[in-house]
């Protein structure tokens, strides 16, 4: 586990730590005990504390149970690292569960949901009581419907984002090195595979990449309060403006606006090209700020209270703080304000138990 969460090779590891393959191999199948020496060298290597790898393995999360976009592209140590991600933020979550009473999950799974991701979007949003409003922050949303939301190191930069259920819980793991408009569209499109392809369905696949996508747009930009908003025959300069209404990039809107019937094929294309040499298909120019966990900050919070700190937690887990931080978007988690749409529901409330 502490290999596949840095993503290297049996026979980089070797080489790094001065160590034949054979004798890792040993190691790696419990069939020898390396010396307390050799820990150190290994766990110095990996970046993790001896104590990592003399604890208990953890659980691993299966290969088939995230949703991860483009896998083919991915190189096999990038999916192991990705995976051995999910499998810490588990760990983090049951620590902070066993202390702190967290939203409960209220995430519905629509068992027939792929077969109209429009529709499931529109269901979510009238179960939720979010009317057509623009969403002010998508990761606050979803962790106060009990959605568990961490951030991918940035060494995983080629990953961009995945979702999953397990027991019980819907996690969403989020890439922050792309713009706050991408991540809010990735935050709704893993929402969309926890609510349409949900334990009964593996995520994989094209169509329903294809099919979360479409969930996202709808999400994100529901097609009444789009074209209410006069943007037919819309240019670049009107759709510059219109895409700060509902945080996405200029990019998504422009196609959401040509899906939608609202601009021509010709000026689809035309608008997407001049945006690509401004610029806008690699990020957003004077972007939003990124959205981060206020679910992590308030957590903390409280565990401070209680005198516990982050170098506690991870000596807990047997883990580096920086390994942590890694999980929880840097632990700058106040950059953002907002959360759900206006609401008379209270703000889940932490409580050390």
């Amino acid at each position: 586990m502490a290999r596949d969460r840095v993503g290297i090779s049996r026979v980089q590891l070797s080489r790094d730590a001065g160590i034949s393959e054979r004798s890792l191999a040993g190691y790696e199948a419990g069939k020898h005990v390396p010396p307390s020496s050799t820990v150190d060298v290994l766990a110095r290597e990996l970046g993790v504390p001896s104590a990592f790898l003399y604890a208990d393995e953890l659980e691993a999360l299966p290969a088939g149970a995230p949703s991860f976009r483009a896998v083919s592209k991915l190189r096999a140590g990038q999916e192991r690292a990705a995976l051995t991600s999910g499998a810490l933020a588990i760990e983090v979550n049951r620590w902070l569960e066993a202390r702190l009473r967290l939203p409960a999950a209220s995430v519905p799974t629509y068992e027939r949901g792929a077969d109209d991701p429009v529709g499931a979007a529109r269901r979510l949003r009238a179960e939720w009581g979010l009317g057509y409003a623009p969403l002010k922050n998508v990761v606050h949303l979803l962790e106060g419907r009990g959605v568990r939301v961490f951030s991918l190191p940035e060494r995983l930069a080629d990953v961009d984002a995945f979702s999953f259920w397990w027991e019980g819980a819907p996690y969403v793991v989020l890439n922050t090195r792309k713009s706050a408009e991408r991540g809010r569209f990735d935050a709704a499109h893993e929402l969309g595979h926890l609510v349409m392809h949900g334990d009964y369905d593996q995520p994989v696949g094209r169509d329903k990449e294809r099919d979360a996508n479409r969930f996202a747009a709808e999400f994100l930009m529901p097609a009444d309060d789009v074209l209410s908003r006069g943007l037919r025959n819309a240019g670049v300069e009107q759709v510059l403006i219109a895409k700060r209404r509902w945080g996405v990039a200029a990019i998504a809107l422009a196609y959401r606006l040509h899906e939608l019937g609202a601009t021509s094929d010709w000026l689809y294309a035309s608008t997407c090209r001049r945006l690509s040499q401004m610029g806008y298909r690699s990020g957003e120019i004077n972007g939003a700020p990124r959205e981060t966990s206020r679910l992590l900050e308030q957590s903390f919070a409280a565990l401070r209270q209680r005198k516990v700190t982050l170098a506690d937690v991870a000596r807990d887990m047997h883990v580096l703080p920086d390994t942590l931080r890694e999980l929880m978007f840097g632990l700058a988690l106040t950059a953002v304000d907002g959360g759900q749409q206006p609401s008379t529901r209270p703000r889940p409330n932490l409580r050390v138990v």
